[in-house]
């Protein structure tokens, strides 16, 4: 498989789920051939009565986690052969096009990318009642899981393919884990070797469908994400269109999201939708489950592909250099090389690496807004304790004026600001500890 050839459209095909061994099968055709994604569930989520909603919510998953699979030609046209809601179809609709939207730009595809549907759309059934058991927090291991797991204390942690840091810092939290296994199709690989297009796919939309089954079985209600409102901002934008990294933690996907969730009796929100990158960290910073997060794909890509068994900070990808200019700013110089392990800020190689958080193309990684990344380097410039690190001192003037451009200073960024669809209950409990990091940062 090589370039775009003309397969027909992208079929989501037959699904199941096998409630003695707890694996949901996903089938996909393209072309000649068919793709089966697997879910190994635990088997005690499906002890109980079969849930009215399951179907519905074993459909998300499928239109979701399809995405994997559709890029390998992008044909632009997809054919359901199940009936799907009208809310589901606008799930599918934003993770195959935004979603994909960064895909298209690297694989040089029209921007922004379009797909047909083929597919009957029905009508959901009665809204069921949520579950009882509480919230159910999916956890990545970095900053912002960390800080939901402190606010929602009576949660219960979710990890897909989980690794040891999502283990640690729920662990570290006190809060239980229920962890879920996601096997690609290994054909995926084969295709993708043999010339098959490859790229970024909406994989918090993917792990949010499956959250969603997974509250759905167990009785969880709701599902909670930790998206800060940088996720709105594009990567970058190619003849007038935006294309965003971090498309499926926006606000506009969250509101596609919870409509469907809701449909199997789910609430579906971020609890940091108001905040910034910066008052995260600020909170974080805070907290002694600092010492036992982990913001680092390359660490996370390493593992997967089986190489280094314990995950550590690289201190060189994009991601890993935004985290610690942020923390950086709450904490010394010590604190923040005996929290990473290193200090990138020290080397003047990575400077270029740094530099590129406030360029007008940002990196494809989930870093923050580009005002935020230089007013965060303005301040450590003029602060006694990093002001003489080697990339501060080549950096600091160019972030300043940088920043000067709208007026972005950290102290600006503190303050929740923005739309959200927070439950009053949980936005107290936010900013209740929020409050307790500006009086330990003070």
């Amino acid at each position: 498989m090589s370039g775009r050839p003309d397969v027909g459209a992208f079929v989501v095909a037959g699904r199941s789920l096998d409630r003695s061994t707890g694996e949901a099968a996903f089938t996909y055709r393209l072309g000649d051939d068919e793709f089966t994604e697997r879910l190994a569930l635990d088997p005690a989520l499906l002890t109980g009565p079969v849930p009215a909603q399951l179907d519905a919510a074993l459909d998300l998953v499928h239109l979701v986690t399809g995405t994997s699979y559709y890029k390998l030609a992008a044909p632009g046209r997809v054919t359901v052969e199940r009936p799907v809601t009208a809310a589901q179809l606008a799930v599918a609709r934003a993770a195959y096009t935004h979603g994909l939207g960064e895909f298209a730009a690297v694989n040089r595809l029209p921007v922004p990318h379009r797909v047909e549907f083929d597919v009957e759309v029905r009508e959901p059934g009665p809204a069921p009642a949520g579950g009882t058991r509480g919230a159910l927090l999916p956890v990545g291991g970095g900053k912002d899981s960390a800080l939901a797991l402190v606010v929602i204390p009576d949660g219960t942690a979710l990890a897909v393919n989980p690794t040891g840091a999502q283990r640690d810092v729920a662990r570290a939290a006190g809060v239980p884990l229920v962890e879920v296994r996601r096997r690609l199709d290994p054909l995926l690989a084969e295709r993708t070797a043999q010339g098959g297009l490859n790229g970024h796919v909406p994989v918090t939309a993917i792990n949010s469908s499956i959250a969603t089954l997974v509250a759905v079985l167990g009785g969880y209600d709701p599902v909670v994400f930790a998206n800060e409102r940088s996720a709105d901002e594009e990567t970058l934008t190619v003849d007038g269109a935006g294309v965003n990294h971090q498309y499926s933690k926006s606000y506009e996907f969250e509101r596609f999201f919870a409509a469907a969730a809701a449909e199997v009796g789910t609430g579906y929100f971020s609890l940091t939708r108001q905040l910034s990158e910066l008052a995260t960290v600020a909170a974080v910073a805070a907290l002694p489950l600092r010492a036992d997060i982990l913001s680092c794909n390359r660490s996370y890509t390493q593992r997967h592909l089986g190489g280094q068994a314990e995950q550590r900070w690289c201190l060189h990808c994009d991601k890993c250099l935004f985290t610690f200019l942020c923390f950086a700013v709450f904490l010394t110089p010590a604190e923040a090389q005996g929290m990473f392990g290193g200090n990138p800020l020290a080397d003047p190689s990575l400077a270029d690496g740094f530099r590129k958080l406030w360029a007008t193309e940002k990196p494809f990684d989930c870093v923050g807004e580009r005002a935020e990344s230089a007013a965060a380097m303005a301040h450590l410039a003029a602060s006694r304790s990093w002001g003489d690190a080697a990339v501060v001192r080549e950096l600091g003037a160019e972030a300043a004026a940088a920043a000067e451009v709208t007026g972005a200073t950290v102290a600006r960024f503190l303050p929740p600001r923005g739309e959200h669809a927070i439950p009053e209950r949980h936005l107290q409990s936010l900013q209740r500890v929020l409050a307790g990091a500006r009086s330990a940062v003070a």
